[in-house]
């Protein structure tokens, strides 16, 4: 019988978990030879109450550090503690819906595969559907790379084992998909309504979400930035030595114009040499800092754990 753990972070969200894992049990007594069990970080709530008739896991973290971070958490936990063939991280407010876990099981048998779920509507207001498309072009632009995908995936016992031992995840979990080349496949899936309550995330945590999966590409961002200010050094030496040569050797200029040019590219050439410098020290103090291997340091942010086999 194969072993599926249903990952979720969990922050003041007791009444929607309540409502999702009843909808989970309904939904994995349909799924024939396999055995589900929840495993639930929780990420600062107090005084827990839980019902699910599945076998639990519920980890307490000392403080809220963010789902991306409690991910990561409950990763390097499974990896090290519990016996599974996959593992499936889902959101449990209800936008993650319960009845979709069949087909991303599906999915991972037809191939050996991270399975991800790409959105294919999304139930959003316009403010957010303008910044979320504002996010993937400007990660593009900056990276390289397309992001397409979000939390809502599957991940099989050898590839969770990989996935905890990238730094990056500690951030961004897609991201760190997408940099560590572990193939992956994705299943079109609409996301669900809320159970209860209403979104904890806001612009600012989208905002830092964002930065978060553009940080995990920091080496490719950084020599972006440096070659473009170099571009733009170039660009602006050019230009001066024209504006110079006009000025001194033709009757071209109008009065008053080489001022005005000169400066101006005298001010886009310092700050073309400032942005290449602050790009430097940024990497330079980036390759410094001790990385936060999350299969190796997941401990020190653990609290308690406790296991029901009947929560």
């Amino acid at each position: 019988m194969l072993q599926t753990i249903i990952l979720c972070p969990l922050y003041q969200d007791e009444a929607s978990f309540n409502i999702f894992a009843a909808e989970v049990e309904k939904e994995v007594a349909k799924i024939p030879r396999n055995h589900f069990s929840f495993l639930v970080i929780n990420d600062g709530t107090d005084n827990l109450r839980l019902s699910t008739m599945l076998p639990l896991t519920l980890m307490h973290l000392h403080r809220n550090g963010g789902h991306q971070k409690a991910i990561a958490i409950g990763l390097a936990y499974a990896h090290q503690h519990l016996n599974f063939d996959h593992i499936i991280i889902m959101d449990c407010d209800g936008e993650d819906k319960p009845e979709d876990i069949s087909q991303l099981l599906s999915a991972a048998k037809a191939a050996d595969t991270i399975v991800v779920a790409q959105r294919a509507g999304r139930d959003k207001g316009k403010s957010f559907k303008m910044f979320y498309y504002l996010y993937k072009q400007i990660f593009f632009l900056l990276t390289g790379k397309r992001i397409a995908f979000g939390n809502f995936l599957l991940l099989s016992k050898k590839q969770t084992e990989k996935i905890v031992h990238y730094s990056e995840m500690w951030n961004h979990l897609a991201g760190a998909i997408i940099k560590s080349k572990l193939p992956y496949s994705s299943v079109n899936l609409s996301r669900g309504k809320r159970y209860a309550d209403y979104s904890k995330m806001n612009f600012t945590t989208l905002l830092l979400h964002a930065l978060g999966a553009i940080g995990v590409f920091i080496e490719v961002v950084a020599s972006r930035l440096l070659i473009f200010s170099f571009f733009m050094v170039f660009i602006s030496v050019v230009a001066i030595l024209i504006i110079l040569f006009i000025k001194l050797f033709t009757t071209l200029g109008i009065p008053g114009w080489a001022t005005t040019a000169l400066s101006s590219m005298i001010i886009v050439l310092l700050q073309s040499f400032l942005l290449s410098l602050f790009t430097l020290f940024l990497y330079l103090s980036f390759q410094g800092q001790r990385k936060f291997i999350p299969a190796l340091h997941y401990e020190d942010y653990v609290r308690t754990i406790e296991t029901f086999n009947h929560g």
